[in-house]
């Protein structure tokens, strides 16, 4: 048997074999199983990324929202990592798990701001949007004072329109591939650490794609929903 690896990036990747180039090609982590693995990178260079364009660091308080995704699970444990302290929002199902990665979990809803100034008495010096809704950049906006540490990965057209941080693939948008390919690495060998790991929500045989993209539109559960070829 050849070495066990992963791949990132991997376009068409809903497939059950794909002919990719040997940059893409990194070493699987010996401490996450094979579904944990395929949900490491995306996940994890997307988070890098907006931790760095928000120069998040030891001593900041950072809001995520949205933490229960694979992005916020692994945002949590990366921003501790830096020596930041995180506030998460969350449906009250999920705080128990934000809070052994290390957060502070917040109810979203009416009153979220007033939720946060409670949890972080100190104030907020950056905050995280992964969710792309309009409270999530209301309370960004009224709590973090400096917009060049506020980014958001979903809520394209008002963080422009706001003066934000706007972060992917959108027209216009800061891609961050030089920061999202130097992570790949590093994420392999904080994993291997025991630094990082990865949350699986549930997995689908390749065949119930329909099925997986209608669970991630549900957006209740927590971590990544996997395809298993």
């Amino acid at each position: 048997m050849g070495d066990k690896v992963i791949v990132f990036r991997a376009p068409g990747a809903y497939a059950e074999e794909l002919l990719v180039p040997a940059g893409a090609v990194l070493p699987k982590p010996a401490t996450l199983d094979w579904n944990q693995a395929a949900g490491l990178m995306l996940t994890g260079v997307t988070a890098t990324h907006a931790l760095a364009a928000t120069a998040v660091g030891a001593g900041d308080t950072v809001l995520i929202h949205g933490c229960a995704g694979g992005v916020g699970i692994m945002a949590i444990q990366l921003a501790a990592g830096r020596g930041a302290t995180v506030v998460a929002t969350a449906s009250p199902a999920n705080h128990t798990l934000l809070a052994e990665l290390g957060a502070i979990p917040v109810a979203y809803g009416p009153g979220l701001a007033d939720r946060v100034r409670a949890a972080a008495p100190g104030g907020v010096d950056a905050a995280l949007d992964l969710v792309g809704t309009d409270e999530a950049l209301d309370v960004s906006l009224e709590l973090v004072a400096d917009r060049d540490r506020i980014a958001t990965i979903a809520g394209f057209s008002r963080g422009f329109g706001a003066g934000i941080k706007v972060l992917g693939v959108a027209p216009g948008a800061d891609n961050g591939a030089a920061i999202r390919d130097a992570a790949r690495l590093e994420l392999v060998r904080l994993t291997e650490a025991g630094a990082l790991t990865v949350h699986v929500q549930q997995t689908f045989p390749l065949a119930e794609a329909a099925a997986a993209h209608r669970l991630l539109m549900d957006g209740h559960g927590a971590g990544k929903v996997i395809l298993v070829p």
